[in-house]
């Protein structure tokens, strides 16, 4: 039997070893020996964590305490310290959540052995690995931790972690010759980090306070002191609020969405594509523990997570469609995707009380889409690194093109993530957006549900699926101006590009990806199952998962496990569905092994295309339609009077007499943060004025403040 102190010896051994290795020495073999550590760790972490997960391995072990004071309070026999423990679990849902993380680093340790070899990287390597590391670690912690003090420290070494690494791009362009970098970028670069630690030390005071007055009502600090107990009248909404403001900032639930598009970008390719595909989960995995363990659900506390959740699906998939560059976008789409995951648990909140099956329906397919979310857009991330490396460095829609002509097993790899993130079936991403569908259908059809709530779902319906068809619009765009057409860079520049596709190191973790997406959507009836005993700790009962509702809709799809006596029943279908999937690829396969047959350049009314090529349709011209129906010109006109200390615009069109800008959100803090920073100029132009005199009233009223408050504390003694 693995305790869990065997568990975190190990694994801090194993990425304790691979932080400091690189650090002290700081050659290529030190980095390689460093990503090896990085790889053993993750998949002792997968193994131990998958094993628990899908009940392999029993639970009774899985609570340890650490004592930080043990050994100094020996050596001072007469003086008392308070305790200060650190105490770790893995219990099914935290499993599931040290699975999706350490499988998915386990997956980019391999991967960054050919990812990180790109002469971009070569500088930084060894301090990027030793960070991967790092981050790994207080990512586990975080998720394992059992008590308020071990939460807060390893969110706030993950915090300064991803903070560091944020720094990256701007290290890099202080490399670089100042003409050959845009002063856009160089700004976003540079603000990166600032606006993360902002954003991040904001989230932790929320969440600081929620927890402070979780344990001064339940008297303890341990999370078994905290999983709900009796609380003041107003104290759980007010926990709510706070830990829903902690939580939406960290994961970027509008309207603090606007950190993961800068900050994301500003890191390596490989922590870009942990931090959006794993790293973002841990606010999710906090909401299941505050929501429903720490805290006894109330309707109307699901009612204000669907608003948000929609709000943040819908805003997103919206600056996703106007981004020109691939990792902008996907950023985007990650929060998008946040939103949806959060929308089942707002259903889940919901109807916790009233009828559990639509509840559990709506947490099995958040929690899916956690688990699907992770794989397809992994496999985005890992596709698009791919595509930064093999061009060095370009990553903007108008500078790509033809790239499933140089490039065609990435671009092959990025069409499957794209087909997943759409929701088309049978890979993954359909299965839990159905699943997210039915859950908000059945709670309309629900007779407990009242008008309001009614009114509420239906437009949270009717948003969601919007959000999915633009989703689909922006992938049928970025996939086809950046892998399709011809290339828009100038031939000198195209001719540096690589000539051969990825190594296999990525290749490989990239197909690897592709296979999980096709799984993951062709057998929900065994993944559902394990996923309800992922969510037994919050009070889910697995033989709900066998119930179909009885009012006359059938939310089974997913949810109705194979008859016992024939559990092969089903792999007909699987067979069927894998032969057509043959059978589409065929023609696929002989249309890129033919290119010899393609004709170079596309038919132009006999005048010949010029270099590059600006007859084809751009990023813009792909969603001009969209632009054009929801900008405001007025409101644009009245925020780009506003200072930009954020970026606060995502330029569509150069065009000078209709110039496209998309961007509300970042407006709206700049207008904030200018009129702060004028009052507090000129507030301060009037305090400190220089005035001795001014300055003795100040000492006298503070004084007589001071006595005013003695004073009345005596009188109430």
């Amino acid at each position: 039997m693995i305790d869990t102190k065997v568990f975190l010896s190990v694994i801090s051994v194993f990425w304790g070893g691979g932080f400091l290795l690189p650090l002290l020495g700081k050659s290529r073999q030190a980095a390689n020996v460093s990503l090896w550590l990085a790889l053993l760790g993750s998949l002792f972490g997968a193994m131990v964590s998958g094993m628990i997960w899908v009940d392999i391995l029993q639970l009774p072990a899985w609570l340890t305490s650490i004592n930080l004071w043990e050994g100094l309070a020996k050596g001072f026999q007469d003086v008392s310290i308070p305790p200060l423990q650190m105490e770790f679990q893995l219990d099914e849902l935290s499993a599931f959540f040290v699975f999706i993380v350490t499988a998915f680093s386990a997956i980019v340790s391999v991967y960054s052995f050919g990812a990180l070899n790109a002469s971009h990287y070569e500088r930084y390597r060894s301090r990027i690995i030793a960070a991967f590391n790092l981050f790994i670690w207080s990512t586990v912690m975080v998720i394992i931790a059992h008590d308020v003090f071990s939460l807060l420290l390893s969110l706030e070494i993950s915090s300064l972690v991803l903070a560091y690494l944020a720094l990256y791009k701007h290290m890099f362009y202080q490399s670089q010759p100042n003409n050959s970098v845009p002063q856009e970028g160089q700004k976003k670069a540079r603000i990166a980090p600032q606006v993360y630690l902002a954003l991040s030390h904001t989230s932790a005071v929320f969440l600081l306070i929620a927890l402070l007055i979780l344990a001064i009502e339940n008297h303890g600090m341990n999370y078994d002191d905290l999983y709900k107990r009796e609380l003041s009248p107003f104290v759980p909404t007010l926990v709510f609020l706070l830990a829903l403001a902690g939580l939406g900032i960290r994961a970027g639930l509008t309207p603090a969405h606007l950190w993961p598009p800068l900050v994301h970008p500003a890191a390596p390719i490989t922590l870009h594509t942990l931090f959006t595909g794993v790293g973002i989960k841990v606010a999710i995995y906090l909401m299941y523990r505050f929501f429903f363990q720490f805290l006894e659900p109330q309707a109307g506390w699901g009612y204000l997570l669907l608003g948000l959740a929609v709000l943040t699906a819908l805003v997103n998939v919206w600056y996703a469609i106007s981004s020109h560059d691939l990792k902008t976008a996907l950023a985007y789409h990650s929060v998008e995707n946040i939103g949806i995951i959060c929308v089942g648990i707002g259903i889940g909140i919901i109807f916790w009380d009233t009828n559990r099956v639509i509840a559990t329906l709506g947490l099995v397919a958040s929690l899916y889409h956690v688990l699907n979310h992770a794989v397809f857009k992994g496999l985005l991330f890992l596709a698009t690194g791919a595509i930064d490396n093999l061009t060095h460095q370009v990553t903007e829609f108008d500078r790509l093109g033809g790239l499933i002509k140089r490039y065609g097993f990435t671009s092959a790899m990025f069409l499957i993530g794209s087909v997943s993130i759409a929701g088309f079936p049978p890979f993954n991403g359909f299965v839990s957006e159905w699943l997210t569908l039915q859950a908000l259908l059945n709670g309309m059809i629900e007779k407990s549900t009242p008008l309001l709530g009614l009114v509420v779902i239906l437009f949270s319906l009717v948003f969601l699926v919007a959000s999915f068809s633009l989703t689909a619009f922006c992938f049928y765009k970025m996939a086809g101006v950046t892998l399709l057409g011809l290339s828009r860079s100038p031939k000198s520049e195209t001719e540096k590009w690589e000539s051969h596709d990825a190594p296999w190191t990525m290749k490989s973790m990239m197909a690897l990806l592709a296979i999980g997406c096709l799984l993951l959507g062709l057998t929900p009836y065994w993944v559902i199952p394990l996923l309800g005993r992922a969510l037994q700790p919050i009070g889910v009962d697995v033989s709900i998962l066998r119930l179909v509702s009885t009012n006359g809709f059938d939310f089974s799809f997913g949810t109705k496990p194979l008859p016992d006596s024939t559990p092969i029943g089903n792999l007909p279908i699987l067979g069927i569905l894998g032969l057509a999937l043959i059978l589409l690829a065929i023609p696929l396969f002989i249309s890129l092994r033919r290119k010899a047959l393609r004709p170079d350049s596309a038919w132009n009314g006999g005048t010949p295309i010029q270099e590059p090529p600006h007859h084809q349709f751009g990023s813009a011209a792909s969603s001009f339609l969209l632009h054009d129906t929801f900008t405001i010109p007025s409101l644009n006109r009245m925020l780009y009077q506003i200072p930009e200390y954020l970026p606060a615009h995502i330029e569509i069109s150069l065009s000078v007499r209709s110039p496209g800008r998309v961007e509300i959100f970042s407006a709206i803090y700049n207008f904030i943060f200018d009129n702060t920073l004028r009052f507090s100029q000129a507030f301060g132009q009037w305090v400190q004025n220089r005035d001795i005199r001014r300055y003795l009233w100040y000492i006298f009223g503070a004084n007589l403040i001071t006595l005013l408050i003695f004073i009345l504390i005596e009188i109430g003694k």
